[in-house]
């Protein structure tokens, strides 16, 4: 969940390659040492857009004029959705598709369907919810979406499909992002992550978010992992060419004044989303600031 410091531990195959992955991750591999990081198809460079997440409802909208693509938290005021869009943004809301945060004004909805679970012990003001009871599907399509195309939105950030797939509602999460693309043919959905399975919501969504797959604790990781993200990237981009790839790192879990070995390494890892045609972020953990693209 990108809420707050969002964590995810990479499968243990990444490290192990047993059985039938080794030969595939092997080939992809010899291809990430020759090419540059597996060389996934190029996009149009003129698509190219800088790119931010913010969940700061009360940010100022001028603080993302270095910005072309936008994620803000689904209470960001429509008064500023409408300044973002006036100046040709494309602005997205936040919408977890499997927990529900405490704050969120369609709580009593969730509760009075009876789909609301236990509290998430790692997120405490978020409960989990029945992502596969189809009455949070009907209140996802014809409620909360509706409302936040009403907001302003032209973008909807699906999160949580980790989530999902560690609770085995992968088949759910798929079917429910297939009736949201269909109920909106027009609307920009971006994905976070849902790696492993992306290859069968990939067809309906426009953007994958591969989040954290190149820094880790402000450090590099092991770059079999961030290849093992990669690989499973260009699979989702097989099952629809028309996929963007955009990634989010985090130098710093607060946006504090940065040393020099911090500003090379966001060069670095800026660096690595260009090769393998990302649109690119490195921001803070916590996801309530703008850094500046001279920051940077």
């Amino acid at each position: 969940m990108m809420t707050h410091c969002w964590r995810y531990n990479f499968p243990s195959n990444v490290l192990l390659f047993p059985g039938r992955y080794m030969l595939v991750f092997g080939l992809f591999w010899l291809g990430c040492v020759c090419c540059g990081w597996g060389n996934l198809p190029a996009q149009d460079m003129a698509e190219r857009s800088n790119f931010i997440i913010c969940y700061n409802p009360s940010m100022s909208s001028e603080k993302f004029a270095s910005y072309d693509i936008v994620v803000v938290d689904y209470a960001y005021p429509p008064k500023s959705i409408a300044a973002l869009r006036r100046q040709g943004k494309l602005v997205f809301g936040y919408l977890s598709l499997g927990k529900v945060q405490k704050q969120r004004p369609y709580l009593l909805a969730v509760q009075q369907a009876g789909i609301a679970l236990q509290q998430d012990v790692n997120f405490p003001d978020s409960l989990r919810i029945d992502a596969g009871d189809q009455k949070w599907h009907a209140l996802v399509v014809e409620s909360i979406i509706p409302k936040m195309k009403e907001d302003g939105f032209a973008g909807i950030f699906l999160d949580d499909l980790d989530d999902l797939k560690i609770r085995s509602l992968q088949d759910q999460g798929v079917a429910l992002i297939q009736r949201i693309r269909k109920s909106n043919p027009h609307l920009q959905l971006m994905a976070n992550r849902g790696l492993e399975y992306a290859d069968r919501f990939s067809p309906s969504v426009d953007y994958l978010l591969l989040e954290s797959c190149f820094l880790q604790n402000g450090r590099k990781r092991d770059p079999s992992e961030s290849a093992w993200a990669l690989q499973l990237l260009s699979v989702a981009k097989a099952a629809n060419p028309k996929l963007k790839g955009v990634a989010i790192d985090y130098i710093s879990e607060k946006k504090v004044p940065l040393n020099s070995d911090q500003k090379r390494l966001i060069l670095e890892i800026q660096g690595s989303h260009e090769q393998n045609n990302l649109l690119s972020c490195v921001s803070s953990r916590d996801l309530q600031s703008v850094p500046s693209i001279s920051d940077n």
